[in-house]
């Protein structure tokens, strides 16, 4: 898989995927070492690009998603799946599907058609922000930082 991100926020990922004992996948230019780790894995948790993504996928995330999708395992993404773009969402049809959606703080505007079990994660924004905004953020029931979302018709 790709080569190791040199900031620190990345190299403070992998200690922590360490300490966790979560193997991490080793720089590869192939995706057989994915191949083989997906028939022992039970869930993808997919955090593979971030919010601010834009197409076109790149090796080799353009071998890796259609792997990911090919396994039939449950697929949970966090914020927006990857290969969506943040904000029309999976127009290309190269963007994982997940089953299960965490937004952080509100949900992308690409996640509009999104149609699996969605949540919300956090309360981060403050109640001036959220109105200033016209966020409409559900509210979360007694102390929870998370709350499903149901599911909305886009007409």
């Amino acid at each position: 898989m790709p080569k190791p991100g040199s900031k620190d926020h990345y190299k403070r990922l992998q200690t922590q995927c360490d300490n966790m004992e979560i193997t991490t996948l080793p720089p590869s230019s192939d995706v057989d070492s994915l191949r083989t780790v997906l028939k022992s894995t039970d869930v993808i948790l997919d955090a593979i690009f971030g919010f601010s993504f834009k197409g076109p996928i790149r090796a080799p995330f353009d071998a890796a998603l259609p792997l990911l999708t090919q396994s039939g395992l449950p697929i949970v993404s966090v914020d927006i799946p990857s290969g969506w773009d943040v904000e029309v969402g999976n127009s290309t049809g190269v963007g994982l599907n997940p089953d299960v959606l965490v937004s952080l703080t509100a949900p992308n505007e690409g996640v509009r058609n999104f149609v699996g079990r969605h949540f919300l994660g956090g309360r981060f924004i403050p109640r001036t922000l959220e109105e200033k905004y016209a966020l409409n953020l559900p509210p979360y029931p007694d102390a929870e930082q998370i709350v499903e979302l149901p599911l909305i018709h886009v007409k």
